[in-house]
């Protein structure tokens, strides 16, 4: 017995022995390798594991009753060998305790030289073992230990102060202790076993990513005491198939409840006034939604790619509809608007394939680029007559005074349309999949061609650019798979990128010398003078 050993400090472990009916690892070993065996658990305890140690000096023959209890409920035994543990009968008693019952053994070698005695050798000759004396010197042989001790022993939650920081994958059902505030920063991602999480009546805050890739978790309630939730809070939660949210005052972030593909219903409390970007992209399963009473915002691609969303009612309050906010709706065929919308932002019902008609309300001041782009069943666009600021005419917007060219209708039967002379800018995608157009005529009032402006009109034949036009803005007529011929005149010197992509068919007809003649030379695109 050394010097160190008469003091009673020597002993003590200083380590929270577990005690409760959930999963934990007995441990095994010699008081006598206290101080090395401490060091050890330090590291287990850092990483959330439950563990059970009798710090109890035996004195006497009797190997108690509750050293066998411990060992016939644990879920791993943990076996600390030196030339101590070896030597001592409780230690040998323990071993053959779990042995007989089946427990996965994990011995830590604390000392290279340790001889196993005959009647242990049976059981642990052939076990796999970590070489405790090299763990100061090389961190592999603690992480190697951990790796292979059994994650259902670990803590489900780790806590501190009123912040719960993390929480070890393995329980399908989970309550948030009282007291805990903040749900940290990642603290379910990817708990993937996790089917039900109780948030509790305390908390306030879910941060970032906080339950993102719960991929079985299939109902959630957000009780009135929760005021935010952080960014991709509950993103990618694939099962999750109904949300009630209950505080008028939340604050949803970006993403909350993006990717949630199962998502069917929806219940928002009234007094939520802005509803953030992409907090419900690509919720594919959503057919429809009763959005709050009170919302005055709906951010950029909030509905994004929620291709079963049919309809939508816009509440009386909102005031703007951001970028993209129905992009990709493919099945959205109704959409209501009330009179206090003054912001529709650009590509807003792109590609919402099954929309036949859209009302625009006469509070409407401002309407961002292609705004029905791949619309490709719009046939009627009209505008309250009372708006100052746009107009339908034969289901073609413009602005007030018909200057600008917003968007035809692509489905009408036309075949051939004039655009008015009082026109100047043919707004970026305002053709865009008119695909019965087979003739346009443009005037020469009009300086600006956008972007897209003619994009996929795939019946298109010919166009004349009039002299009052310089440039032909990126993607113009891609896609016009017939276009057979376009006259450019000198005019023009700017070119965007990809014109005529696609246009396999394509003849332009400029002068020699001319700008469009250079450029044609440059894509390899047939030219000739008229």
């Amino acid at each position: 017995m050394t010097k160190d050993m008469l003091d009673p400090n020597y002993y003590d472990m200083d380590l929270p022995s577990y005690d409760g009916d959930e999963p934990y690892i007995f441990i095994s070993y010699s008081h006598a390798d206290t101080p090395k065996v401490r060091e050890i658990l330090k590291r287990v305890d850092k990483e959330k594991f439950r563990f059970w140690y009798d710090d109890t000096m035996e004195i006497g023959e009797d190997f108690r009753r509750e050293l066998q209890t411990r060992i016939e409920g644990c879920h791993a035994f943990l076996l600390f060998i030196s030339p101590s543990s070896m030597q001592s009968k409780y230690c040998g008693m323990e071993i053959i305790t779990a042995f007989k019952n089946n427990k996965r053994i994990f011995p830590v070698y604390l000392d290279d030289t340790t001889e196993i005695p005959g009647a242990l050798k049976m059981i642990l000759e052939n076990l796999q073992h970590v070489k405790g004396t090299a763990i100061d010197k090389d961190p592999r042989y603690i992480d190697k230990l951990i790796a292979s001790l059994p994650p259902e022993t670990m803590r489900s939650l780790a806590i501190e102060g009123d912040v719960l920081v993390r929480c070890k994958d393995g329980s399908s059902t989970l309550s948030v202790p009282e007291g805990v505030r903040v749900v940290g920063k990642s603290a379910f991602k990817n708990c993937e076993k996790l089917e039900r999480l109780d948030i509790g009546d305390s908390v306030e805050t879910l941060m970032t990513e906080a339950c993102r890739g719960c991929k079985r978790l299939a109902n959630l309630v957000l009780p009135k005491n929760v005021r935010s939730v952080g960014e991709s809070a509950f993103r990618d939660c694939t099962s999750l198939t109904s949300l009630v949210v209950e505080n008028d005052e939340i604050e949803l972030g970006e993403r909350a409840f993006e990717n949630c593909a199962r998502l069917e219903s929806v219940q928002l409390a009234d007094g939520i006034s802005e509803i953030y970007g992409g907090v419900f992209n690509s919720c594919k399963a959503l057919t429809s939604i009763r959005l709050p009473e009170n919302l005055t915002v709906l951010g950029e691609s909030s509905f994004a790619d929620c291709v079963s969303l049919g309809e939508i009612d816009i509440p009386a309050e909102v005031t703007k509809i951001d970028d993209l906010v129905f992009n990709g709706c493919l099945s959205l065929s109704r959409v209501d608007m009330k009179d206090k919308i003054t912001k529709i932002g650009k590509y807003t019902f792109k590609d919402c394939k099954n929309l036949e008609s859209i009302h625009l309300p006469r509070s409407v001041n401002s309407i961002g680029i292609g705004p029905f782009r791949g619309c490709t069943k719009l046939k009627e666009i009209e505008v309250d007559p009372k708006s100052r600021y746009f107009k339908s005419v034969e289901n073609v917007l413009f602005n007030k005074n018909k200057s600008v060219l917003v968007a035809f209708a692509p489905r009408q039967p036309l075949s051939t349309y004039t655009i008015p002379d009082s026109v100047t800018s043919i707004s970026a995608w305002a053709f865009c999949n008119c695909h019965n157009l087979e003739q346009i005529i443009i005037p020469d009032s009009v300086i600006e061609i956008g972007e897209g402006a003619f994009y996929q009109c795939e019946a298109l034949r010919s166009l004349t650019i009039p002299e009052s036009v310089d440039r032909i803005d990126d993607t113009a007529f891609r896609g016009c798979i017939n276009l057979e011929s376009v006259t450019i005149p000198d005019s023009v010197i700017d070119f965007g990128w990809g014109i005529f992509n696609g246009c396999d068919k394509i003849h332009v007809i400029c002068s020699d010398h001319s700008a469009a003649a250079k450029y044609c030379d440059k894509k390899n695109i047939p030219h000739h003078e008229a």
